[in-house]
């Protein structure tokens, strides 16, 4: 698919109240007060607050609920009739599949993220580099195959000469930070933005030639194509950037 990169674009700022869980109310196009559904993969959640307050500041009275989870589980949901205005995948491989059932159409890339190593402070397990998930036996975690940071940690391994071997699969990039902050493993594959989140619970180490994986959004109403141009406006790129993402 050719991917459309919007370089600039009208900056829509409404209002958006963060909610990461499942989408339960009506469209916003609908009659029932204005809230509008992002379905945004889980490792955006903590970029959509500051979205959030850009995005009241010319919609006031809009609510936005943000359903935040694994890209694959998102467009699973869209498939069983969940409503959305907006989707933003992890990669492009999620989002086309997502063209291909006639879920959305005329996607456009917002965003880049770029996989990177996490260890607990003081890297208890002495984790040097992408060997460490070849070996079976060693603490290490990925996400599951499906979704984009699972395809991504594998392609990484591979590019090395490896195969995968870990002690557990995460459900989304989220849980796989998670399984280092709280100690129940010794090393994760993660986006750049989700070990930033971690701040000092974690150190870093960089791969080098990472994945860089692209995030492309979707509009499925009006009031979504809005939040879309927030994403592409200037103003929306700032944020993403403060936020540790790339831009196109």
């Amino acid at each position: 698919m050719k991917w459309r990169k919007v370089f600039a674009a009208t900056a829509a700022m409404a209002a958006l109240t963060l909610t990461a869980g499942a989408v339960t109310a009506c469209s916003s196009d609908d009659d029932n007060g204005g809230t509008l559904r992002v379905m945004a993969a889980a490792s955006l959640v903590d970029v959509m607050d500051p979205l959030s307050d850009a995005y009241r500041d010319s919609h006031d009275g809009t609510d936005v609920k943000v359903d935040a989870a694994a890209s694959s589980a998102l467009v699973q949901r869209l498939k069983s009739g969940a409503p959305a205005d907006v989707l933003i995948t992890a990669d492009t491989a999620t989002m086309d599949q997502a063209v291909q059932d006639g879920l959305v159409s005329d996607p456009v890339i917002v965003a880049t993220n770029k996989l990177v190593i996490v260890v607990p402070k003081g890297n208890p397990g002495e984790v040097t580099g992408l060997d460490f998930f070849t070996q079976a036996g060693n603490r290490s975690v990925i996400c599951a195959s499906e979704v984009p940071c699972g395809r991504a940690a594998e392609k990484a391994i591979t590019a090395i000469g490896g195969q995968p071997h870990p002690v557990s699969r995460a459900v989304d990039v989220r849980a796989a930070l998670g399984s280092v902050t709280s100690g129940e493993a010794d090393a994760a594959l993660v986006y750049q933005t989700d070990a930033a989140s971690a701040g000092d619970k974690v150190e870093v180490i960089e791969i080098p030639d990472a994945p860089v994986n692209e995030y492309p959004a979707a509009s499925l109403s009006d009031s979504g194509r809005e939040f879309v141009e927030l994403l592409t406006s200037e103003q929306g790129k700032k944020i993403l950037t403060d936020a540790g993402f790339g831009t196109p």
